[in-house]
């Protein structure tokens, strides 16, 4: 099982432009590795956070944090340990029948 890690700003167009291509990069390799490694029995799955409670956000102006927070249709960041519990489930049995996929945890901020 292999996780990859992009973010929303994939889907939202928010951020440095190449923080952008990059992360859209790894949504594509994801499904492409994916297809590759299925025969051996390899999953291969990407985590597509959207903003979360991290020491990345804490040099993020006020204004624009509250701004990001309002777009988030639960009124509020993620945590670390919701992103982490959605990578355990990739990495559970119970996604057994899960590859290529790009799992947004993003508390509704844009939708895959």
């Amino acid at each position: 099982m292999i996780i990859n890690v992009s973010s929303s700003a994939v889907l939202s167009g928010e951020g440095p432009s190449h923080y952008c291509a990059s992360k859209a990069g790894v949504m594509g390799f994801t499904r492409s590795i994916a297809r590759e490694l299925a025969p051996h029995g390899i999953r291969v799955n990407t985590l597509v956070p959207g903003p979360t409670n991290t020491p990345m956000m804490v040099g993020i102006p006020k204004d624009w944090m509250e701004q990001m927070v309002k777009a988030i249709p639960l009124g509020r960041m993620g945590e670390a340990e919701e992103v982490a519990r959605v990578a355990s489930f990739l990495a559970s049995d119970d996604a057994s029948f899960m590859t290529g996929q790009n799992v947004a945890v993003n508390g509704g901020m844009v939708f895959i």
